[in-house]
């Protein structure tokens, strides 16, 4: 069976809090918290963030170990690791970090595969479509205070956060989201409107729609189809 849980998450001779454990389900694809929230990316990319080097992160993040409490969560890799029989030193840590970090992070992450070229339009002008890496045809939807996705990625990253009250907390105090579900087709739809924050993308929101009203009252005034058929000549 596919394990979706990094063994990070999941090392049999470490005792992880109550939390930790109640985002761990039988079922392991349903670990979506852990999956999307607190996975070795984001984790790899905190490390970079606060001066890693990429050898460094490559060396340690496989031994890494990562412990999710209620409000905080906790990060360890030793500084040792054995390989073929020699014990080799590497760069360690042993720390807490704030949910925020791995919030943060997320939406730095997303934001910069977002691609606003593989949208175009949808039958409607609240509708998007995006281009998936693999072909597939998403759908984006258009609402004033936020933008959904039909993609697999969304969906998890919303359950994600649905398992996370604290996450949540810092989703919505997060400058930039403000409570939208980071993804990389939500933000290519920001960046596609010429927005950068939820702020900005609802005055976008806005226009799109007031400019799309303004089209449709232009079509209906001038529709050829709406003018009365001229009189028949009576010979």
């Amino acid at each position: 069976m596919t394990r979706f849980s990094a063994i990070a998450h999941t090392k049999s001779d470490y005792n992880y809090s109550d939390f930790h454990k109640s985002l761990l389900h039988e079922n392991n694809a349903e670990d979506y918290a852990l999956r999307h929230l607190y996975s070795l990316e984001n984790t790899k990319a905190l490390l970079i963030k606060w001066g890693w080097s990429a050898e460094q992160v490559k060396a340690g993040i496989d031994c890494a170990t990562i412990d999710v409490y209620k409000n905080i969560v906790y990060l360890h890799i030793c500084n040792k690791v054995t390989k073929r029989g020699q014990t080799i030193k590497i760069r360690g840590i042993s720390r807490f970090i704030s949910k925020a970090d791995y919030v943060d992070i997320l939406i730095k992450r997303c934001w910069e595969k977002a691609d606003p070229y593989k949208l175009q339009p949808g039958d409607n002008w609240d509708e998007l479509i995006a281009r998936g890496n693999t072909g597939d045809f998403y759908e984006l939807k258009l609402y004033k205070y936020e933008i959904t996705c039909t993609c697999h990625a969304y969906s998890g990253i919303e359950k994600a956060f649905g398992q996370d009250a604290i996450a949540t907390k810092y989703l919505m105090l997060n400058t930039k989201a403000q409570g939208q579900i980071p993804d990389k087709h939500i933000f290519a739809a920001w960046k596609y409107m010429g927005a950068e924050t939820l702020n900005q993308y609802q005055y976008c929101w806005i226009e799109r729609k007031e400019s799309a009203m303004k089209e449709q009252n232009y079509s209906a005034e001038y529709d050829p189809d709406l003018e009365p058929e001229p009189e028949l000549l009576d010979w």
